[in-house]
């Protein structure tokens, strides 16, 4: 790929300092990939250059555009997931389905259903199960405790 001209690298990180992705920029200038302007905008190469230049997390580190199903590391759909995350049944307080059964049902692991239960993955849905575990119990004394006082 050739190397972009300075004038060039300045707009590209005006455009993504306008919240444009280095994808949109990229498919903007079809000659340079996605990579590359995000090498220019980032100031890996042509630090020199003037415009400003971007932070990595500039979208706390997640990339708005690739979450959930749209993701190519997603291993289950919106629908399943949402699925899962209503399993709660309010009167046991607890999770209606255990993470493992959900797991063989959608053939996933385990661990992506605890993750997606605990709300370190699918953050985007904000849906209200996320995070959510059971209230802890009061535990109540035993008479032998008591009694061996």
């Amino acid at each position: 790929m050739p190397k972009p001209p300075g004038a060039l690298v300045v707009k590209w990180r005006d455009l993504a300092s306008s919240g444009k992705s280095y994808a949109e920029i990229a498919r903007r200038y079809s000659t340079y990939s996605a990579d590359q302007v995000r090498h220019y905008c980032l100031g890996t190469s042509g630090k020199h250059l003037p415009g400003p230049l971007q932070t990595p997390g500039r979208w706390n580190g997640r990339n708005v555009w690739l979450q959930g199903e749209r993701s190519p590391h997603a291993e289950m759909t919106m629908a399943q997931a949402k699925a899962v995350l209503d399993d709660w049944d309010e009167e046991k307080d607890r999770w209606g389905t255990p993470g493992s059964e959900w797991a063989r049902k959608l053939k996933v692991s385990p661990s992506t259903i605890h993750m997606l239960r605990r709300g370190e993955t699918w953050r985007h849905l904000e849906h209200p199960n996320q995070g959510r575990r059971p209230k802890k119990k009061k535990s109540r004394r035993t008479g032998r405790a008591a009694a061996s006082s």
